[in-house]
């Protein structure tokens, strides 16, 4: 016959271990409680578009990588220099989509691999031409810049210097009606970024006034950036860098590339005037 002391001593045993399960089983949940995380990101269509599907293709690539990893990603969209600058001033935590450069370097974690490679072009006014070899030819020009876009470290030696004449704007829209309405010579922008704009801000007869030259000014890796000072920031890099690699190795990428840009081309724009401001 069992003793009350044995039955005693075998209820305190299972309620432990029935204690030690529910502990474990709300540790596991804890750990699998997705991380939310808020990137500041500006309006750069079709790779970051707010009112596009999946939000544009880099918007999509970060948000499902990140998404393997457990770490729910919300976007806060801001003017295109704030993003950046925005970043680096420690308002935000982190951005998409960014080049490395020296002053960026010193204040951003960079995830390991690129997300996308933008090609720099110069657009100009269609019959223009500006021939050159490298960037110091240009001299004699008028090139526009957005303020926060790095366009290469020679761009900006030479435009520090005063080699080449750079009138900056906020934002690239303004840009390209200041080189419709020949205010300016030349703008860099990405290939595929600036066709997309142009198609969008200007009338059918004023997009055939631009063009763009075939040669590209650089080619620059693209990454997720953290700022250095922001808590786990290493462990929010090495969380996008384990989704990404394995968005990629399962195949998934490449299909998502081509759904993504097939879907945010076919999509009308959102209504606005797309007059050039006056």
């Amino acid at each position: 016959m069992i003793s009350l002391h044995e039955i005693s001593f075998r209820i305190q045993c299972q309620a432990l271990g029935f204690g030690f399960l529910l502990y474990s089983i709300v540790s596991v949940c804890a750990a699998e409680e997705p991380m939310t995380l808020t990137l500041a990101a500006h309006d750069y269509p079709p790779l970051i578009a707010q009112n596009r599907p999946y939000g544009g293709l880099l918007t999509r690539i970060v948000t499902e990588s990140f998404a393997i990893e457990g770490v729910k990603l919300q976007v806060e969209y801001v003017p295109n220099n704030r993003s950046i600058a925005g970043v680096m001033a420690g308002i935000y935590t982190g951005s998409y989509g960014w080049a490395h450069s020296p002053d960026r370097d010193k204040k951003m974690l960079y995830s390991s691999d690129p997300i996308y490679t933008f090609r720099m072009v110069f657009f100009q006014r269609r019959g223009g031409e500006y021939p050159w070899k490298s960037l110091a030819d240009l001299s004699q020009y008028r090139i526009g810049a957005t303020l926060g876009n790095h366009y290469s470290d020679e761009f900006s030696a030479l435009e520090a210097a005063g080699t080449l004449h750079v009138d900056n704007a906020t934002d690239d829209k303004t840009n390209l009606i200041k080189l419709l309405r020949n205010r300016i010579d030349l703008f860099p922008m990405e290939e595929t970024c600036g066709q997309f704009l142009i198609k969008e801000i200007f009338t059918p007869t004023d997009q055939q006034k631009i063009d763009y030259q075939t040669g590209a000014i650089w080619s620059v890796p693209t990454y997720v950036v953290i700022r250095r000072d922001y808590p786990n920031a290493k462990e929010i890099i090495d969380r996008f860098d384990r989704g990404f690699r394995q968005l990629g190795q399962n195949g998934k990428l490449a299909k998502l590339i081509k759904e993504t840009l097939d879907a945010v081309s076919k999509t009308d724009p959102p209504t606005q005037d797309n007059a050039p401001d006056r």
